[in-house]
């Protein structure tokens, strides 16, 4: 009888599933876009449980990641290749990530993808929160360079994700009326500027794979580094 119930609940199961499978695959499922696992990310969609899913799943290659910025500023660039350790593969310039633009900086088109999730979804928010106003600008250091990682103790053997432009040095941001954050003058204390950074900060490793900042090492006192790669490490 246990047998005859568990096959039975078993078989549920499996028609239930492919119910949900075919009403989500239909052209006229009611499921929004955002919550729908067969559509492709939009930066504009609203952020749900499968907005970094589908993100990883939008960088596996240029055609889909490009695709997804759709509140974005770029355009796709010839693969750079300045030696075999040094170079840019999914190599795009961008200027704008949303309501928020920025020097133009050639990069990765996953750092652009990264950039503005991050903007969009955490970065004005959080600027409405503690001042009220849109982030007009963001500040970096630049993408690619051809290095080795610097390390408190010098150079390291491993070549920086900057070498494959698979990162991005942000250095502050503009507020709409003017006002600028700056992490080498605002990072430390109680002000609103402080707090917002934090919040900045934390908020960005849901969508890098590795962040560092400040308190890290002297060596990012003035920007975060901000990485596709790693395993959620923020620090």
């Amino acid at each position: 009888m246990r047998i005859s119930w568990l096959s039975g609940l078993f078989t549920a199961a499996v028609l239930l599933a492919a119910i949900g499978g075919v009403s989500v695959l239909h052209p006229g499922t009611p499921l929004p876009r955002e919550w729908n696992p067969t559509e492709p990310l939009k930066v504009s969609d609203p952020y749900t449980p499968l907005t970094t899913w589908k993100m990883r799943r939008a960088s596996r290659s240029l055609v889909q990641c490009l695709a997804a910025l759709d509140t974005a500023e770029v355009s796709q660039m010839p693969p750079l290749e300045v030696t075999a350790t040094c170079g840019i593969a999914q190599r795009v310039e961008i200027s704008r990530v949303g309501r928020a633009s920025m020097m133009p900086v050639e990069t990765d088109c996953r750092v652009a993808l990264r950039l503005a999730l991050w903007e969009r979804h955490d970065l004005q928010r959080l600027s409405a929160e503690f001042f009220g106003i849109d982030v007009a600008r963001m500040k970096h250091f630049s993408s690619f360079s051809c290095r080795r990682m610097r390390t408190s103790r010098g150079e390291s053997q491993r070549w920086s994700t900057h070498a494959r432009g698979e990162a991005i040095d942000v250095s502050g941001f503009v507020l709409n009326d003017g006002t600028e954050i700056d992490l080498r003058i605002d990072w430390s204390g109680l002000s609103d500027e402080a707090g917002f950074l934090r919040s900045a900060q934390r908020s960005s490793c849901k969508w890098f794979g590795g962040v560092l900042g400040p308190d890290f090492n002297n060596l990012h006192a003035d920007h975060f580094h901000m990485q596709v790669s790693g395993r959620g490490f923020c620090r």
